[in-house]
């Protein structure tokens, strides 16, 4: 038997499929075309698992980066597909494909995906954090996604690092999104240039992206790396509340501005050292992830071959 994992994001749809070992077998990869339409966007999802489907996959895990009830599989107004409002999308991928589907938060398959078969590999709890255009999290608790008491547990990003920073995306102020994602570290190296600070991304402006202050902080400039010190800082003092209430064994960081390795990571390990308990900040592991952009799909798969053995 194999399975099929699936993580439906607002620019592409990632799928592969598996063996019950954990294997990926095949990948692929299709925009997600959201701004055609709710049908147009359901039509991709089905052309991406029609192929990789056979009658030997007996299980669909899909990631949605959505509020969604983990057990009927219904999604509440995912805002990066626009158009869908309250739909259970494991009610018509089971319908339309004859097998058991498993969904969950992108979010939370990236951490399971991680803790696996990533940097997070068999921890007792694993907190886990994406920072990119936003900020998700994930927590595996005992080998187990922890949900809370209405699914919406682990939303790391949104908790408040400095209650009169910019508004977030979710109306709060200064969340932990706001203050450590790319767009904030884009922003932050936009203010400082129209201050006058020089930078040799100054012909940038208007135009600037997290890869090229990351290319600018590895030649060397100072408001790059600056830049990276203050998102770091940001992030680390962030963790270092979660770890203090969660006393996790490793804290997996990904994303996409994780790839920045050391000059993210090394302002967060240093606000981490000096914020949290001696009792915790010695025995810590603070990585990044390890599967990359495909994380969120071995969560997927790997929930489907959960269900298979009947743990959910």
């Amino acid at each position: 038997m194999k399975v099929v994992g699936v993580d439906v994001g607002g620019t592409q749809i990632k799928a592969a499929v598996f063996d019950l070992n954990g294997n990926m077998l095949k990948s692929t990869r299709a925009p997600t075309e959201s701004r055609l339409g709710k049908e147009r966007v359901l039509s991709n999802i089905v052309s991406v698992i029609e192929g990789l489907f056979s009658e030997d996959v007996a299980a669909l895990g899909v990631a949605v980066a959505s509020p969604l009830d983990p057990v009927e599989g219904i999604l509440y107004y995912p805002p990066n597909l626009p158009g869908f409002g309250v739909f259970n999308i494991k009610s018509f991928l089971e319908e339309r494909f004859g097998v058991s589907v498993v969904v969950d938060n992108d979010a939370n398959l990236y951490a399971y995906g991680e803790w696996v078969r990533g940097a997070g590999r068999g921890a007792q709890v694993l907190l886990c954090v994406t920072v990119g255009t936003g900020i998700g999290g994930g927590l595996i608790h005992g080998g187990n996604i922890w949900h809370g008491a209405h699914g919406m547990g682990a939303e790391f990003g949104h908790i408040t690092v400095d209650p009169d920073g910019p508004v977030c995306n979710c109306g709060n102020r200064g969340c932990l999104e706001a203050m450590a994602s790319s767009y904030f570290l884009v922003g932050y190296v936009e203010r400082r240039l129209r201050e006058g600070v020089a930078s040799r991304l100054a012909p940038l402006r208007g135009v600037l992206e997290p890869k090229l202050i990351y290319e600018a902080a590895l030649e060397g400039d100072t408001l790059a790396h600056e830049a990276f010190a203050v998102v770091g800082k940001n992030l680390g003092v962030g963790l270092s509340s979660l770890i203090n209430a969660l006393d996790p064994d490793v804290v997996v960081v990904g994303g996409g501005l994780s790839k920045a390795g050391m000059i993210l990571l090394e302002p967060v390990k240093k606000e981490i050292y000096a914020r949290t308990l001696k009792g915790i900040r010695d025995r810590i592991r603070v990585e990044t992830a390890v599967l990359g952009e495909f994380s969120a799909v071995y969560g997927a798969a790997y929930l489907a071959i959960k269900i298979i053995g009947g743990d959910r």
